[in-house]
């Protein structure tokens, strides 16, 4: 997200707890008054939004499913328009809010901050929460003319710049003469320290979904990894011998990245690498009852250059084999051979002959 000429203007804090271990719910502790921030500290929270909001890899423009009266959408809407007073009262909600869908027990406990203010030009209203867990930490202290430096420590600490555990929620009103019903203009973000590259979509569900009411787009890069994913997994249960596995996982990647074909779908990888009549029709069950569409989808790998690029195979005693993916059933081979017999082996023990075709160049 671009965050040109940001500006924040009102900052609340409430606070929010982990839990009781039998599952029951504890009331945040709200806030009661704007947060009187100078300069420095303005400065200083500006900076943690641009840097998590602007991350090409932890940030993405959601979409908005839930714009009930009780959504969070639809609280973003009735909070920039709110006065001073009532701006108060309706983050208390927010708080409320996020304390009611945080339902699972281990989640942790923290401070939520809520903000609005401006983004733009021409200048665009926003909605912003922060929800960041808090720690201690030492500071150098120097009080007075010729004291020594000391180190002092402070309780609570939160959005340092090396803070990592924390989300972000951005609403950002319809530009001018867009959205008139609403939400329809309406644009949302997040920022997830969960989200990698290596996984897109896994960003807590608590907090996009139940608490901000918001969904991955669809896209061609969703489902495609979507399908790799699910396929992975499928052949990962099957009732066949490793070896057979690695044949199929190979087949999965040469489908997805060598392959010319523009789409991938349920069929075609079924009919071309299950050969058995019933293992495709349990794959195509397996796969629509994940939730994956029967029709066939644009191929995008975009979300699945991680993936994509090594395999990595792991023995029982855990040796493993590294080798780049596009190319590892053309580079290395798998055999299953009798081990040798010794008196604590019965039957004979099982072995792999691995054949890699090239010479050793290195070794740490």
């Amino acid at each position: 997200m671009e965050l040109i000429n940001l500006k924040i203007e009102r900052v609340i804090l409430h606070e929010i707890f982990k839990r009781h271990n039998n599952g029951d719910r504890i009331a945040p502790d709200c806030g009661d008054e704007i947060e009187d921030l100078d300069g420095e500290a303005i400065t200083a929270l500006k900076e943690r939004v641009i840097s998590a909001m602007t991350s090409s890899t932890r940030c993405v423009e959601m979409s908005i499913i839930n714009s009930t009266p009780e959504s969070m959408v639809s609280r973003a809407a009735t909070l920039i328009d709110s006065d001073l007073p009532l701006y108060i009262e309706n983050s208390k909600e927010v708080a409320e809010k996020l304390a009611h869908d945080q339902k699972a027990r281990n989640l942790p406990g923290g401070v939520l901050v809520v903000f609005s203010g401006t983004v733009g030009a021409p200048e665009r209203r926003i909605l912003g929460v922060i929800k960041a867990e808090v720690y201690n930490g030492f500071m150098r202290d120097k009080t007075g003319d010729g004291a020594k430096p000391k180190m002092k420590f402070l309780k609570s600490l939160m959005l340092t710049a090396q803070t990592k555990l924390y989300k972000v929620g951005l609403f950002c009103e319809p530009i001018a003469g867009l959205g008139e019903d609403f939400p329809a203009g309406w644009e949302a973000f997040i920022y997830d320290d969960t989200l990698t590259i290596a996984n897109r979509y896994g960003a807590a569900k608590y907090f996009y979904d139940g608490f901000l009411g918001l969904g991955f787009p669809e896209s061609s890069a969703r489902f495609t990894k979507q399908f790799h994913d699910l396929t992975k997994t499928f052949i990962h249960a099957m009732d066949k011998p490793e070896e057979e596995k690695i044949v199929l996982h190979n087949a999965l990647v040469t489908y997805l990245k060598a392959d010319q074909t523009p789409t991938v779908g349920i069929a075609s990888f079924g009919d071309a690498y299950f050969g058995e009549k019933e293992i495709q029709d349990a794959y195509r069950e397996f796969m629509i009852g994940k939730g994956f569409s029967e029709k066939p989808i644009n191929k995008d790998i975009a979300d699945l250059d991680g993936a994509l690029k090594l395999r990595r195979i792991t023995f029982g005693n855990k040796v493993r084999v590294t080798g780049p993916a596009a190319a590892f059933d053309k580079l290395v081979s798998f055999e299953v051979i009798d081990g040798t017999v010794d008196k604590k082996t019965d039957p004979t023990p099982k072995w792999t002959r691995v054949t890699i075709k090239d010479r050793i160049t290195a070794q740490e």
